[in-house]
């Protein structure tokens, strides 16, 4: 289901609910039968999302498919029901989150900014970027979201966001994770180092949020107090700057003012944040706001890009989501 479709139908539905059905009814009564709706639309999105796929929610395999490819944290009806519900519910309360709210309210003001007064790049092609930049990691990886096109845009509407990465790391089993996800440590990802793109300082550094509960259930951590939770600014160039974010607590080992080196590891893969699981979220951007910045779309250098049986070494290139990736010598 269209992202866009999907919330206008949300707030569609929650205004009648309110203004037609909510007649007499109470305030808690309300806020219940909303987020009924907000669960049932979520359930629905997974229903299409996995049909596209050519998989139903019902965990049955067309011929040809293997095990494997099942998430047995969504491979029953009752499963997709309540990971939906805890993810609509929990993003639902980060509406009460006022470190999140001031956060929302900036992407807002920076989205409305960059219109006015900002210098947006919308098409690749025109950004001649000044740094030569590697993979921020080390062995392969799946570019779970994310690219230099508005149709693979990560977030095309957040002015800083919009040429972000979120990385994974996929496992023999073509999955995340092992087990069944309820783990930090069953996802592959999870405390792998996280390097330095190339040589730059640092402007900006935090490590002491913690990883977001209950893992594999889709509860968003709708406490933290940040949404990159722990992350790393690093200025390379006049202009090019790269926040590394999602870190695991505790392990990050740079501070404002360090100088470092391209490969050089500034901390570790983790779940912090507004995370939906452990996972990589970087990007390059043209300020030191998260805020009021704009995107950079940038090329990496000598890398291994697989995407199905296709597999090829690339000089330079952009990244795009549903590849693997791995840095070359």
């Amino acid at each position: 289901m269209n992202n866009i479709v999907r919330k206008s139908l949300f707030w569609a539905g929650s205004f009648a609910i309110i203004f037609v059905l909510g007649r007499g009814r109470s305030f808690w009564m309300l806020v219940f039968w909303i987020l009924l709706w907000a669960a049932f639309l979520g359930l629905a999105n997974l229903i299409i999302t996995r049909w596209r796929r050519g998989k139903n929610v019902f965990g049955k395999r067309p011929a040809g498919k293997k095990p494997a490819q099942d998430d047995p944290r969504i491979d029953s009806p009752r499963k997709a029901f309540i990971a939906s519900l805890n993810y609509q519910i929990s993003n639902l309360l980060f509406l009460l989150n006022p470190f999140i709210l001031v956060q929302i309210a900036f992407q807002i003001v920076g989205a409305y900014w960059e219109r006015k007064c900002g210098h947006p790049i919308l098409e690749a092609e025109q950004y001649q970027q000044k740094a030569d930049y590697r993979l921020p990691v080390a062995g392969e990886w799946h570019v779970f979201n994310g690219g230099v096109t508005r149709e693979t845009s990560h977030s095309w509407r957040i002015p800083s966001q919009r040429f972000a990465y979120d990385l994974v790391k996929f496992g023999e089993n073509r999955r995340s994770f092992s087990g069944n996800g309820r783990k930090l440590t069953d996802y592959f990802c999870f405390d792998s180092p996280i390097l330095a793109p190339a040589d730059g300082l640092v402007i900006k550094a935090r490590g002491n949020l913690h990883d977001a509960p209950f893992v594999g259930t889709f509860w968003m951590d709708c406490f933290t107090r940040d949404i990159g939770g722990n992350s790393v600014l690093i200025k390379h160039a006049d202009g090019e700057y790269c926040l590394l974010a999602h870190l695991k607590r505790g392990s990050v080992r740079v501070k404002p003012g360090d100088h470092v080196k391209q490969g050089q590891e500034i901390g570790r893969c983790g779940h912090s944040g507004n995370s939906s699981e452990p996972h990589l979220h970087f990007q390059f951007q043209n300020g030191k706001s998260f805020y009021f910045s704009s995107g950079l779309p940038v090329r990496f250098s000598r890398f291994h890009r697989r995407n199905g049986s296709q597999s090829d070494f690339v000089q330079q290139d952009y990244i795009s989501k549903k590849t693997f990736i791995a840095s070359g010598p």
